[in-house]
């Protein structure tokens, strides 16, 4: 697999690392629990986390496709990509971000469902970065709803961001159930 690609897959499992660390911080039976109505539990935080990134690996797995059907060229750049979001603010927690509907939590998974659909959202996402493997993904775009036009490697970024951003939350929500 190509540098870059690993390098943001590395990434992408420290931030996993970290939401399931944080949520380590309550006993599973208890991820169900809100600390309000108007805030996600552990699981639905968890459950959002899958969806978002299945629906990023349905977008590289289509994107690149596309483009090496039209022979789009190789990689030959292979300098870290880790800080091609920087400045965005996407972990900043005082900013408050409100999903879309597709991606807010329409389920309450018990911790083991929710770990599972994890780990199967992430296979996802590492099948389709290895079939665009070799494809310079930084000259492939596609507009986000927040960050607007991105390229693949940055949408791969994104998922991370995303889970070091929820993280926090996790830890938050862990934290408060705990205490009450």
């Amino acid at each position: 697999m190509h540098p870059r690609l690993t390098e943001l897959l590395d990434y992408l499992d420290a931030q996993r690392a970290h939401v399931l660390g944080a949520a380590s911080g309550l006993p599973p039976e208890r991820w169900v629990e809100r600390p309000d109505a108007e805030r996600w539990s552990v699981s639905e935080v968890c459950w959002h986390l899958q969806r978002v990134e299945t629906g990023v690996a349905k977008l590289i797995r289509k994107r690149a496709n596309e483009a090496r059907l039209q022979g789009h060229p190789a990689e030959d750049a292979d300098s870290s990509l880790l800080g091609a979001l920087d400045g965005r603010r996407l972990e900043d927690r005082s900013v408050r971000l409100v999903a879309p509907s597709q991606i807010t939590p329409t389920e309450m998974p018990t911790a083991e469902i929710v770990q599972q659909q994890l780990n199967e959202s992430r296979e996802m996402l590492r099948a389709a970065v290895a079939e665009a493997d070799g494809l310079a993904l930084g000259t492939i775009k596609h507009p986000h709803p927040v960050l607007g036009e991105i390229d693949l490697y940055q949408w791969i970024l994104f998922v991370g961001h995303h889970e070091a951003r929820h993280a926090q939350q996790i830890g938050e929500v862990a934290k408060f159930v705990a205490e009450s």
